[in-house]
């Protein structure tokens, strides 16, 4: 069955609703285009961990409105632990693809970083239409991969404003990736128990030499992935990947 955001407010699990629900403009043209039917029903997530049948009540050129049943709280999709993942813009659609894998990942929250490498700048009115773009892959991954908890997504930061404003005392696991690192991923996240989480990745051509230590010195542990060199959206793919297998996340 069908899986779409519906953003609230909804009611509480278990409570009688009988109201009609009305779609916005865009899932009302989506659900148009695949030709759905008055009293044809698909499931809906408000992004937030509730998910409902929804029956379709209305639909016209100008509107289309469900009515909600069986409301109920459904994490089963989401990891056990929150994943930020710290990220140098890449160029091209390289941040897009990234974005979407990660969602369906599990990730629960994306910052995308400006590092000295980054060939790709953003700012002002670009940078908004950008974090726009990639809400919308934010969406579609989480309907496609049948998640119920919308992951976020933040305004581009510079990577030295972003690491200084960290707090200091926050101890969950803060890891980077970098293929200068002693340690290995794997033998750092098998000594921890599972807990929230930030990856930070360099772009294309990886963080500079002072990035690595500003981070550091922001409580990152630096972990290598291996003996070859990772493109950057292969890179945090992997460690995601690795990080659920050796939680057992999956």
């Amino acid at each position: 069955m069908s899986h779409f955001y519906l953003p609230g407010p909804w009611p509480k699990p278990g409570q009688d609703f009988t109201d009609e629900v009305v779609l916005d403009a865009k899932l009302a043209h989506h659900l148009r285009v695949r030709r759905y039917q008055i009293n044809e029903t698909f499931k809906v997530f408000d992004g937030k961990g509730l998910s409902a049948n929804a029956c379709l009540t209305v639909m016209d050129k100008k509107s289309a409105a469900v009515r909600l049943s069986e409301i109920q709280e459904n994490l089963r999709t989401e990891t056990k632990v929150p994943i930020t993942l710290a990220q140098g813009i890449a160029g091209g659609d390289k941040m897009d693809w990234l974005i979407e894998k990660s969602v369906e990942l599990g990730i629960s929250h994306v910052i995308p970083l400006h590092t000295e490498r980054s060939v790709v700048r953003l700012d002002g009115e670009r940078a908004a239409k950008k974090q726009v773009h990639w809400e919308g892959i934010l969406i579609a991954a989480s309907e496609q991969s049948g998640r119920t908890v919308l992951p976020s997504i933040e305004a581009v930061q510079n990577i030295p404003l972003w690491l200084s404003s960290l707090d200091p005392h926050d101890n969950s696991l803060r890891i980077m990736l970098s293929p200068r690192a002693e340690s290995s991923l794997l033998s750092v996240v098998k000594r921890c128990t599972p807990q929230a989480l930030t990856i930070l990745i360099g772009p294309e051509g990886g963080l500079s030499d002072s990035e690595e230590e500003q981070a550091k010195r922001a409580g990152f542990t630096p972990v290598s992935m291996g003996q070859r060199i990772l493109r950057t959206e292969t890179a945090g793919i992997v460690a995601l990947s690795a990080i659920h297998t050796i939680w057992n996340q999956f």
